[in-house]
């Protein structure tokens, strides 16, 4: 797989925005068409997050991309700094501004040809077992064009909405579910591969990427450390991060911060998986963990925008407790924003 390092940088804005809720599902939407007007493009994708979420019940992450089929930019060219292997369904908008006034059928059938050759090129970097929703937001009916599109296309799904209603985002939303539900009952599917352990070398360069690595201790992190110790009635709380061969700690409480070794990092195990990393009592786990003061950990992972590990948010104590009684849908929203202050300009 071609490293994150070495892919051109995209010129389009990426922002990702998360739903409460455990077992997310993962969402990657090109263009704002379906989000209400005037509305930025964080907040297009946090109400696109949060109506997913009320859908599954389950969490939601939803990356948005600027985009637009004619601003010169191809398809996988504005992806090109995403891990897209971490999404589930892939959300490409074609609507009237990007025809720049060509309302004919015509300019319409081949904006929409063009879309679907990107969408054909940009599926080699998806797994096979990705949904990809193609969606003809227009003023005028094409549903015929959605269909003569659709023919013969199994791969993909292909939708006409009306650009001057809202319904396009409910309508947009209920397919992805239904199509998520049959994906997740599948083998090898989007959700099957996040559990997996991701390679450790794109770990490592998109920590780099952050800039994060020995800064100095900043006020906003340290607030939400201590925000965690206080709700979660804990000793400890820190921030890591994982880059090689060292656990780096941007802000802890009863934990020091900067580097530490590896074998005493419970957190080097929470990055191996998707889902949080709760320990009762390590001194009775039958895992290999460390054995040195701490006995409850409880994390969840620190993601980039893309959903690459790089980190965990934790709470640790030197006195057992019971697993059950962590919150852990609270865990994963002090990781959703310790990411939203990382990427805070």
């Amino acid at each position: 797989m071609t490293s994150l390092a070495a892919l051109r940088p995209t010129t389009a804005k990426v922002v990702t925005e998360s739903a409460t809720g455990l077992d997310p599902d993962r969402v990657l939407v090109f263009g704002d068409a379906l989000f209400p007007p005037g509305s930025a493009l964080d907040q297009g994708a946090r109400i696109t997050a949060d109506a997913l979420a009320a859908m599954t019940g389950r969490g939601a992450d939803v990356t948005a991309v600027s985009w637009s089929a004619w601003s010169g930019e191809p398809l996988a060219a504005a992806a090109n700094t995403l891990r897209c292997v971490n999404y589930d369904v892939v959300v490409v908008t074609l609507t009237d501004s990007v025809i720049h006034g060509r309302t004919s059928a015509g300019a319409v059938a081949e904006a929409a040809a063009d879309l679907l050759e990107q969408v054909d090129r940009f599926r080699q970097r998806l797994l096979p077992t990705t949904e990809v929703i193609v969606v003809l937001a227009h003023r005028e009916d094409q549903s015929d064009l959605a269909a003569a599109l659709q023919a013969g296309r199994d791969e993909v799904v292909i939708l006409a909405v009306d650009s001057t209603t809202m319904n396009g985002l409910p309508r947009v939303l209920e397919v992805s579910r239904a199509l998520l539900a049959h994906q997740r009952a599948t083998a090898r599917s989007p959700q099957w591969h996040r559990d997996a352990p991701q390679p450790c070398q794109e770990r490592y360069e998109a920590v780099d990427q952050l800039g994060i690595l020995d800064t100095a201790r900043e006020a906003r992190f340290d607030r939400i450390v201590d925000s965690m110790a206080r709700v979660f009635r804990t000793e400890g709380a820190a921030i890591t991060f994982i880059p090689e061969n060292r656990q780096w700690t941007k802000a802890g409480r009863w934990f020091p911060v900067g580097s530490s070794p590896l074998q005493n990092s419970f957190c080097r195990t929470t990055v191996l998986g998707s889902g949080p990393l709760v320990v009762g009592d390590a001194w009775q786990a039958k895992r290999p963990l460390p054995r040195n003061d701490v006995r409850f950990y409880a994390g969840y992972p620190l993601e980039t925008l893309d959903g690459t590990r790089v980190g965990a948010v934790c709470v640790f104590d030197p006195k057992p407790r019971d697993e059950a009684s962590v919150e852990l849908d609270l865990l994963r929203d002090y990781a959703v924003r310790v990411r939203r202050e990382l990427y805070r300009r």
